[in-house]
């Protein structure tokens, strides 16, 4: 058995940090769980995902895609989400918001908020 051998053995490996793109997919399938939970069947696609951060939070500003058909199910899902509880282990959606023109759902996601 080699040193580095030992090494691997000896020190847990941690999973490798989500690239940003990752935590866009992540956030969409979240989302689209959440969204079948209300009845609602939505498709969503990263668009973008840029790099924030505040005085006391990092993150990043996602932007999803939505393609959903129009009916009661999509506009009560949409009401409801800036103040859903949407789980994302440590982090937190800070804010979400609709752009109904441009049909994109506008995230600013917090990494590692939560407390451990």
């Amino acid at each position: 058995m080699t040193a580095f051998a030992r090494i691997e053995r000896a020190l847990p490996m941690r999973p490798a940090r989500p690239r940003p793109t990752d935590r866009g997919e992540r956030l969409a399938r979240t989302l689209i769980a959440h969204a079948a939970r209300a009845g609602c069947v939505v498709q969503l696609a990263v668009a973008s995902v840029e790099p924030w951060c505040s005085a006391t939070f990092s993150g990043s500003v996602i932007v999803l895609t939505l393609k959903a058909p129009p009916g009661a199910a999509l506009s009560n899902w949409l009401d409801a989400l800036p103040e859903a509880e949407i789980p994302l282990g440590r982090d937190l959606i800070a804010d979400i918001a609709m752009d109904w023109e441009a049909r994109q759902l506008r995230v600013l996601l917090c990494l590692d908020a939560a407390n451990g």
